[in-house]
């Protein structure tokens, strides 16, 4: 099994769609009013529009890796994002975490396996 696509609940799609192409750089492959969705490698970012969300419950995280977790925070950072500090859960393994405008939690991994 393995993970085909992370949905994203919205109440602003234009707003999502610039985060998501614009800020982090992900390849739009499809967007409508309702529905748009991102090549992300294996697994696609769905973002669905919808007029009632409730943050933090049962919300999505996922992960996107890069090859430098620490430049692509600088980045984030630099683009106005807010950030956490970076974190090592395993060795040669770095993580933060950063929201988009509506408040959608996401992680930023890259690793150094020796």
């Amino acid at each position: 099994m393995e993970l085909v696509e992370v949905v994203l609940y919205v109440r602003d799609m234009k707003r999502a769609i610039r985060f998501y192409r614009d800020t982090l750089g992900l390849e739009l492959d499809f967007e409508s009013e309702h529905w748009t969705a991102f090549r992300t490698g294996a697994c696609t970012l769905a973002l669905h529009a919808t007029e009632r969300r409730e943050p933090g419950r049962g919300e999505p995280d996922p992960t996107f890796l890069v090859p430098d977790a620490a430049a692509e925070r600088t980045r984030l950072a630099g683009e106005g994002v807010e950030v956490t500090e970076i974190r090592e859960p395993v060795a040669g393994t770095q993580v933060f975490d950063a929201s988009d405008p509506e408040g959608n939690r996401f992680s930023i991994e890259s690793q150094n396996r020796r």
